[in-house]
């Protein structure tokens, strides 16, 4: 469970049927097989925030839905679920006959596959496809999660096509690793006036982390993502013996919606598909929106103990075009500086 303001919510809650390794089952509200970076747990993403292409709109999330799934051999694995479509805690009350997203993935070590040790060749790809009522509209917050920058408002009409595609990589040698992602989804309809629309918009990240107190990140990788890297010494409060794990990280992200003309103070946008929605849901003013944007993440890790994370993050994200927040004040770009201490058990 999570909880959210004065209430909550469900967060997963599913059953896995593990008879066979290469073949298993699931049901429930669980994790789609969608991105490295979602599939891999908050408790181990690389950074403190995940990136641009952590979005709804871009990569399957939490939803309820059926699954199969498994490792036919060592170093590759595969999903096919089929899902809602609609985000977690949603029940499907569109009473259309429609198609409820089919989402494919695979992936591969060849590292593991050809016996490579301390290595990591990842290369992994997603898809989904389906479709929705035409209520479903994307957005985009900073990576630093202080602005919302990018609103499109629900497309008329009654129905509308979403195809998502995901390609994902991560290289790994010893202490050095490179990870990236590209994630794109395309939406097509026709709005209430029986224009056709086609509009789709795209996000991508590449990182590079070390691990300076020398750990191998290929121990941490299970199954297709990373998991709990273990310190090499644990911290010692009386300085006796290890220091734990440090880690350093750099982040380049960016988003990209140009096709949803965001709408501006001097008028609404005339594409028969998603203008800016005109209700502010954040401290941004809505008639400020931009649609694309880039980011730079900075990131200091320390891992006392394989149980335990502190970490300091700078991020700084660049706008394509000024937005406004609340206060009248217009800007740029956004700077954020952020840190977490957690343990998990």
């Amino acid at each position: 469970f999570a909880g959210q303001t004065n209430s909550s919510h469900l967060d997963v809650a599913y059953m896995n049927i593990k008879w066979w390794e290469q073949a298993q089952f699931q049901f429930g509200q669980f994790k789609m097989p969608f991105s490295l970076e979602e599939r891999t747990s908050s408790r181990f993403i690389d950074f403190q925030e995940r990136s641009f292409v952590n979005n709804t709109s871009l990569t399957a999330g939490k939803e309820r839905g059926a699954m199969i799934h498994g490792t036919p051999f060592k170093g590759f694995n595969y999903a096919l679920a089929f899902s809602t479509g609609q985000g977690k805690n949603t029940n499907d009350v569109d009473q259309r006959e429609d198609s409820k997203d089919v989402i494919v993935h695979a992936d591969a070590n060849f590292a593991e596959i050809l016996g490579y040790k301390d290595t990591v060749i990842h290369v992994g790809a997603s898809y989904s496809n389906g479709d929705l009522a035409p209520a479903v509209a994307g957005a985009q917050r900073t990576e630093g999660r202080g602005i919302e920058f990018f609103k499109a408002a629900a497309p008329t009409g009654t129905s509308m096509e979403r195809t998502r595609q995901g390609f994902e990589t991560a290289l790994a040698y010893g202490p050095v690793k490179f990870q990236g992602e590209y994630a794109k989804a395309s939406f097509e309809g026709k709005n209430a006036s029986g224009v056709s629309y086609d509009n789709s918009m795209d996000a991508f990240y590449v990182e590079a982390l070390w691990l300076v107190t020398g750990e191998n990140y290929a121990d941490a990788y299970k199954k297709g993502k990373f998991d709990r890297i273990k310190p090499k010494n644990d911290f010692d409060p009386q300085f006796k013996g290890g220091l734990g794990a440090f880690e350093l990280g750099l982040r380049y992200s960016e988003f990209d919606a140009s096709d949803f003309i965001t709408q501006t103070a001097g008028g609404v946008a005339n594409t028969p598909l998603l203008a800016a929605s005109t209700a502010a849901t954040s401290s941004v003013n809505a008639a400020s929106y931009t649609n694309k944007a880039d980011s730079l993440t900075l990131g200091l890790k320390w891992l006392p103990t394989a149980n335990a994370r502190i970490l300091l993050n700078y991020v700084k994200t660049d706008f394509d075009t000024p937005i406004t927040y609340s206060t009248g004040k217009t800007v740029n770009d956004d700077k954020t500086v952020m840190m977490r201490a957690q343990y998990d058990f």
